[in-house]
């Protein structure tokens, strides 16, 4: 496949030598190095975080293996985790991997935006733009899967600029090579969809902007298309096979948890970034926008005003950008914003079909901020590339940073960078464990996370006792549960622990709900006699966690109709 090799547009002469843009990204850089590491020594494990401990590290396998099927991403992370386990029970060597994801994202991140033919200022600017963005830094320090699929999208948003129509080139030009371009992609692209599903969407929208941009190069010779395939070397077809094989391979796991999940209730905090019965697509539709320039610009504020402003915009940058690449012919900047736009509407489907969120909370929409922060870069280059003097890129690039930094100080106000800690040992989860607890333990949901990290913090393991197979009622689940709850056969877990005096000690988790209801509930009395009775133990002693004091929601203030929730 050919490659483009672009001149560097016309405007002003560069007022940074090639040592100093090396020197300042090089700061930018440990910088984010710096931050990572400093939001990574907190030793709090958040919610999530404790769930990804407890795949990484719960015995046997097999349970592991049970669990993650289900999982909202594939299992490579966890695979990553299992090593970072011997380093011990501290959350900072679990949230290390996920920092130096970030930290080797920023130069390439550089290098995707030259590739762009954005001037070095600019792709600097761009630089801090992506490190001072609370979406970044956010999955930066946070034990998820999301940094890494950052990664590597970018991995493959960099090769694929190379894969457009090079200026005065013709459809016959995409055999020439051997060139590795290809291959870089189709690795990148791929492994990022092992770590997140959703960059499916941003593979799928580059392939058909990819499409879209060489067909409008072509035009009628498009029809040759089996005599350029007879000119694809070993790496294109390579290439192809594996995208084609990683794709298929990470679907198959996909399918097979989605099979387990068949007829459960989805996700309660997810219902609203979903197209429900009785909605109006348009109001869904702007909704899902409103979601995703909120937390892509958190500098305009909440009421119906400041939401509007920052759809407009962005989506008025990005028609502007993709207006002036077609007419100036820069393939590669036409690719990036016809991918997403195009990866948009997928999203935007998926929400109308129920199957994928649509705007809302930032962890669903990660795969589109690569994309959506290029749009804004070019836009700025722009006009960046319009000043004709040194003051005022300097009056010009102090501002595009203050706007940066008020977005971050105005979003982390809200919903501080890194996850939602569990604040600490709870006197529930120290009653759990303490030596005067019954032998048998049953908890709701919100509590075996917390309970399982503060467990491993102090040594004692959690082992897998029961399967399905052994012998116990089996019970279906039913409608009012949480996520990872909702997908075995039966709706609780046994596992065997010691208690801080080595005592066993047998605890059963709820799988049915987060939380458990506080009046007195037939249904969990029912189950709890049946597994006294199956299991021969004696009754087992029910724990719930009590709202933490001064608890409050991470929503927006409810001063529009399209709530943010990050």
């Amino acid at each position: 496949m050919s490659t483009s090799n672009h001149p560097h547009q016309e405007g002003p002469r560069d007022a940074m030598s090639g040592h100093e843009s090396i020197l300042t990204l090089a700061l930018l850089t440990l910088a984010t190095l710096a931050i990572g590491l400093l939001f990574a020594l907190d030793p709090r494990w958040g919610y999530d975080e404790a769930w990804h401990l407890y795949l990484s590290s719960v015995s046997p396998w097999t349970k592991a293996l049970e669990e993650s099927l289900v999982d909202a991403h594939p299992p490579l992370h966890h695979l990553l985790l299992v090593p970072m386990a011997r380093f011990g029970p501290d959350p900072f060597w679990f949230r290390l991997p996920s920092v130096l994801a970030a930290v080797a994202t920023v130069p390439l991140w550089y290098l995707l935006l030259r590739r762009l033919r954005v001037v070095p200022e600019m792709a600097l600017l761009g630089v801090v733009l992506l490190v001072t963005s609370f979406a970044f830094l956010e999955l930066a320090v946070s034990v998820r899967s999301s940094s890494f699929g950052l990664l590597f999208l970018t991995v493959g948003l960099l090769a694929a600029t190379t894969l457009v129509p090079r200026a005065g080139s013709d459809t016959t030009g995409l055999g020439t090579g051997p060139k590795p371009q290809p291959l870089i992609a189709a690795l990148g692209l791929t492994i990022a969809f092992a770590f997140i599903y959703s960059a499916l969407f941003v593979t799928l929208g580059l392939i058909l902007a990819l499409a879209l941009v060489w067909a409008d190069r072509a035009g009628p010779r498009l029809r040759q298309t089996l005599k350029w395939l007879r000119t694809w070397r070993f790496l294109d077809w390579t290439a192809l096979l594996v995208w084609v094989l990683g794709s298929l391979s990470v679907l198959l796991w996909f399918a097979v948890g989605y099979g387990r999940g068949l007829g459960t209730a989805p996700p309660v905090h997810l219902e609203s970034f979903i197209l429900c019965e009785g909605d109006s697509i348009l109001e869904f539709a702007w909704c899902g926008l409103v979601g995703n320039a909120g937390w892509l610009m958190p500098q305009f504020s909440a009421t119906t005003l400041g939401q509007t402003l920052a759809v407009a915009v962005f989506w008025t940058a990005a028609a502007l950008v993709l207006a002036s690449a077609l007419w100036r012919r820069d393939n590669a900047r036409s690719l990036m914003v016809l991918a997403a736009v195009i990866a948009t509407a997928m999203v935007f489907t998926a929400g109308v079909a129920g199957v994928y969120p649509f705007g809302g909370l930032m962890r669903h929409q990660v795969m589109l901020f690569p994309l959506y922060l290029i749009v804004i870069v070019l836009a700025l280059d722009a006009g960046w590339s319009r000043l004709r003097t040194p003051r005022a890129q300097q009056v010009v690039g102090f501002a595009i940073v203050g706007f940066a930094l008020l977005g971050l100080y105005r979003a982390n106000a809200l919903d501080p960078v890194g996850e939602a800690h569990t604040g600490g040992m709870r006197p529930e989860i120290s009653a759990a464990l303490a030596c005067d607890s019954g032998s048998t333990l049953y908890v709701e949901g919100q509590m075996f996370y917390p309970l399982y990290a503060a467990a491993y913090a102090k040594g004692i393991a959690f082992r897998t006792t029961l399967t399905e197979r052994d012998g116990v009622p089996i019970e279906i689940p039913y409608g009012a549960g949480w996520f990872n709850g909702l997908i075995s056969p039966r709706d609780w877990d046994v596992f065997t622990m010691k208690d801080a005096c080595g005592t066993d000690r047998t605890l059963i988790r709820d799988r049915r709900r987060w939380t458990l209801p506080d009046a007195p509930d037939a249904r969990l009395d029912s189950q709890l006699e049946a597994l006294r009775t199956s299991l021969g133990v004696e009754s087992p002693q029910v724990i719930r966690l009590s709202p933490e004091p001064g608890a409050t929601s991470a929503d927006e203030p409810p001063t529009a109709r399209c709530p943010i929730r990050r």
